[in-house]
């Protein structure tokens, strides 16, 4: 880890808030203060719920802001707004060049809500609005957004998981500004599955109490502005908070049980304290993720006294859900937002519906009626998500934070970024070995079509227990089965204590539909009493990285990339910036697809089969690709091959979005933007699908001088989204016929990203 005197300094200078309490930040923070809950009646469920249910709804938005937008798009554009107009960052303004903002977001629930309108009407139509990119595309459309635009997954940890990957790109210098945070609306989907797990409260969400019954699903949207502190200073916008540390890690131990020793919740943030350089006593203000639910909150509590000790008595302790009740992926973004609200006006909000005599902890505080009046002068912020997805961060005040240089973090001799191991699963492929030999012996298609397009667990048998994983999705079996080969080939197999210290950064277009749509139909054809809790836990999008990291014993960050096709690019570049940073030294990166009927008929509805140059049309393909990428450093250290490093990362979103009848489609510049920011002089490596994606990239590629487009694996494989760009470099470098590549690869909103990579072996 690289030390805090060479980081650049990172800070909040904008922050945008919509809850069940208010549509701004001081309207929610006053109620909060006022010791008002926002839990009532849920108008804009989508499916009747049992008499006296209650939860928290997003306050009303006016009624003439971005109409026919759904839902999630009109609330997350409204936060979005807010938080840009407080840093100064105007849409057409030149506090930053748009090439140089981008956009992080954690969500567990993306644009669910149009699944179940499909369900109910057949219209296809209504899937355009279903992807997280799409949603986030349709958010910032004019506000000019036009750098990377990612969305993450760690369920309930997701938004502040975000707000540490935007950290990353600031202090690597792949942005001036990130506008990072999260949101979920409120959902049938939600309500049903957690009710079915026995999580939810009758009433009030209690958390810390002895008689606690659970959490409250509810709605919230919360985003940051952050950038160097050294930018903003010379802007002359003001700092409101400095991120001083943030640590994640896994559980490694259940997909929706915490570890009830609270071990993984501690080392996120024992490494949260080592990164900010500081110690429990210096804590001034904790704000618990608290969800009130009888295990969850146990094993929080144990983390707390493990790593606070006998300072956890003198630190108050927060539950803001007690007030907001459970805003599921938005929640670290929005309790983060109002834990620099305390930061600067000295106050501990009390829980609103706990006393000190009603928790069951002996040595934990919290604040009493009214709030707790005393200095504060740093906060520590948790978030714990299925999966055992912990994730902490440190805000310190910005009046008291050392000064450090705007050093931006290069990869240098030890903190390159090196490939040292893949895994390649496809229908009856298994392996590189396997790829390489079917594509040259086989003319055309060398995965069938349709039916015959299925990875097997005939096929997987030989890679894993498939009898551990028979209750999970097909694609969590294929991202499994990949990553088990790509460990076994960067020589990792057995090697408990590096695999335990590894993160996780996967990814995947549509996560597992097969699980999602027989759960969501079930509630749609027999209400939300009837939901099935195994197929709602195992829908979830961040189920690959839980069943990764219990399976592969890894305890590091893991984190999803989630809605588009440019997803698995997106997460090995991410991974490369860790690397570079110091934050990791060894990070599995893996994307899995599977195929499913509904996402074929979204797709085909557009692009219908039927051929372009004579290869086949547009068509898809399930399989799993992943690879191992590791340090300079720790790969020299245990004697591994370096079979490519990792040179540069770009994203780029479009600057203008056009809604179709099926799908939702951006402008063609993504790609070109992509390369000209990498000054792109290699062969690159397309992402054709048969589509006009296929037009977009070779036209990028002749507007860049001394770029080649070469052969794409369109027409021998069909389109594997996320992992499709991570199967193209695996042939590239495991062929042996390029140096120096470009992978590229663009998405049907017009997102685009470029990983460029060089061949060592």
């Amino acid at each position: 880890m690289a030390t805090g005197e060479s980081r650049a300094k990172v800070v909040v200078t904008g922050m945008g808030l919509a809850t069940s309490l208010g549509l701004n930040v001081a309207a929610t923070l006053e109620s909060i203060r006022a010791g008002r809950i926002g839990l009532g009646p849920m108008d804009h469920m989508e499916s009747t719920l049992p008499e006296g249910s209650i939860g928290g709804q997003a306050m009303e938005l006016p009624q003439g802001y971005a109409p026919g937008l759904p839902r999630e798009v009109r609330y997350l554009r409204w936060v979005i707004e807010q938080a840009m107009a407080q840093a100064g960052v105007e849409a057409g303004g030149t506090s930053h060049e748009p090439g140089r903002r981008a956009m992080i977001l954690g969500t567990t629930l993306h644009g669910l809500r149009a699944g179940g309108r499909f369900l109910r009407t057949g219209d296809v139509g209504e899937l355009r609005h279903f992807l997280a990119g799409a949603v986030t595309r349709l958010a910032i459309q004019g506000l000019g957004i036009q750098g990377l635009s990612a969305t993450t997954c760690s369920a309930c940890s997701s938004s502040l998981g975000a707000v540490a990957l935007g950290v990353t790109m600031l202090e690597t210098g792949q942005a001036d500004v990130v506008i990072a945070g999260g949101y979920d609306a409120v959902s049938e989907y939600a309500w049903a599955g957690f009710n079915a797990l026995r999580l939810v409260a009758p009433d009030a969400v209690r958390p810390f109490a002895k008689e606690r019954r659970g959490m409250m699903p509810a709605e919230g949207y919360g985003v940051l502005v952050l950038e160097r502190a050294h930018d903003a200073s010379r802007r002359g916008v003001a700092a409101l908070a400095v991120v001083e540390g943030w640590g994640e890690s896994a559980d490694a131990h259940h997909l929706t049980q915490p570890d009830p020793k609270g071990s993984g919740a501690a080392r996120a943030m024992r490494i949260a304290m080592t990164r900010a350089g500081v110690r429990p006593a210096d804590i001034s203000m904790i704000a618990a993720h608290a969800t009130a639910t009888l295990d969850n909150d146990a094993g929080e509590y144990a983390a707390f006294s493990e790593v606070f000790g006998d300072t956890l008595a003198a630190t108050p302790v927060v539950g803001f859900k007690s007030h907001l009740g459970h805003t599921l992926g938005g929640a670290g973004g929005v309790e983060l937002i109002l834990s620099v609200c305390s930061l600067s006006d000295g106050l501990v909000p009390a829980c609103a519906t706990v006393r000190q005599e009603d928790v069951e902890f002996a040595d934990l505080r919290v604040a009493p009626a009214g709030g707790l009046r005393k200095q504060i002068t740093r906060t520590l912020n948790t978030s714990l998500g299925f999966g055992g997805a912990n994730t902490c961060l440190i805000l310190g005040r910005c009046d008291q934070a050392r000064e450090a240089p705007p050093i931006v973090l290069a990869p240098g001799p030890d903190r390159e970024a090196w490939i040292t191991g893949y895994g390649v699963v496809l229908p009856g492929i298994s392996g590189v070995n396997e790829l390489l030999e079917r594509l040259g012996s086989v003319d055309g298609v060398v995965v069938p079509r349709g039916e015959a397009a299925r990875v097997t667990d005939e096929q997987l048998a030989t890679i894993l227990n498939v009898r551990r994983v028979r209750r999970v999705s097909t694609c969590v079996k294929a991202m499994l089965a990949s990553v088990a080969l790509a460990i076994r080939h960067a020589g990792l197999e057995g090697d408990a204590d590096r695999l335990g210290l590894a993160c996780a950064m996967l990814a995947s277009t549509h996560g597992s539909p097969a699980f999602c749509a027989e759960y969501y139909a079930q509630i749609v054809r027999e209400g939300v009493l009837a939901a099935n809790p195994v197929l709602f836990a195992e829908g979830v999008p961040n189920a690959g990285a839980a069943h990764v990291s219990t399976t592969f014993g890894i305890r590091g960050a893991c984190q999803t990339i989630i809605g588009t096709r440019t997803a698995g690019l997106d997460a090995l570049g991410l991974a490369a910036m860790r690397v570079w940073s110091g934050a990791s030294d060894t990070i599995i990166v893996g994307a899995a697809e599977e195929t499913h009927a509904c996402v074929d008929r979204a797709y085909e509805h557009f692009h219908p089969p039927g051929g372009s140059s004579g290869a086949p049309g547009f068509f898809s393909t399930p399989g799993s690709v992943a690879l191992v990428v590791e340090s300079s450093a720790s790969a020299r250290a245990r004697g591994a091959r370096a079979i490519a490093r990792i040179e540069r990362y770009a994203g780029a979103s479009p600057t203008e979005v056009v809604a179709d009848g099926a799908l939702c489609f951006g402008d063609i510049e993504g790609a070109s933007r992509v390369l000209n920011q990498l000054e792109c002089r290699s062969a690159v490596l397309g992402s054709a699908n048969a589509t006009w994606i296929d037009r977009a990239e070779a036209l990028a590629v002749r507007r860049s001088p001394g770029a080649s487009l070469v052969e794409s694996l369109h027409g021998r494989v069909g389109d594997l989204f996320a992992p499709g760009p991570l199967l193209a470099i695996v042939r590239a470098i495991a062929g042996g016929s390029l140096g120096r590549m470009t992978a590229l690869c663009t998405d049907f909103t017009g997102t685009a990203a470029a990983v460029e990579l060089d061949r060592l072996e």
